[in-house]
């Protein structure tokens, strides 16, 4: 029987069309993926001109390369957003739900008729929950970007289903865009 998590988690953006949001759902499903149902605010983290793109972008991701050789194995330092399909977790993921979701851990986010296979790249702050990086957003057919591709300015409304596989980061194999999406249809068959 699927095991509803209780928090009180938020949709980081409330639509003006959409006043009566629900609020996010988390759940354990029998099989043990992890169910999240929420919006999902575009992030800009790790790409190289986050600064500029967004106005709480940084260069940096979570996951990064590290020097023993651990940790991203894709280009660059971290995770770039423009290209790489990622997805965030709250900050206090593990205290809330006991199971420990690691940098690298695959996901399948769908939105109406698209899905994409994102990795876990990013941890954000304790109150919301629903984040996922450009090309994950773009890849779900959202357009994040006001005129001329210069600033990002809105993400996802709510139903972006987040079903993610906890254990199952593959650094080594999830190097960029088509390696994350065969190894997603490996792993989801």
């Amino acid at each position: 029987m699927p095991k509803l998590i209780t928090h009180s988690w938020k949709n980081h953006k409330v639509s003006p069309d959409e006043p009566t949001i629900p609020d996010p759902v988390v759940m354990i499903k029998d099989d043990g993926h992890i169910l999240i149902i929420a919006d999902a605010d575009t992030d800009a983290d790790g790409s190289p001109d986050a600064k500029e793109i967004d106005a709480t972008g940084q260069i940096e991701t979570s996951l990064r390369r590290k020097k023993d050789g651990t940790g991203w194995q894709g280009e660059g330092d971290y995770v770039n957003a423009r290209v790489i399909p990622y997805y965030v977790i709250p900050g206090n993921w593990k205290e809330v739900t006991g199971i420990d979701v690691k940098m690298g851990d695959l996901a399948k986010l769908s939105y109406k008729d698209r899905f994409v296979y994102a990795i876990c790249a990013d941890v954000g702050g304790d109150k919301y929950i629903g984040e996922a990086s450009i090309a994950a957003i773009e890849a779900l057919g959202g357009n994040p970007w006001g005129k001329g591709k210069k600033k990002i300015i809105s993400g996802l409304d709510y139903g972006v289903t987040y079903e993610i596989v906890a254990g199952s980061a593959s650094l080594n194999t999830t190097l960029n865009f088509e390696t994350i999406q065969a190894y997603g249809r490996t792993l989801f068959g």
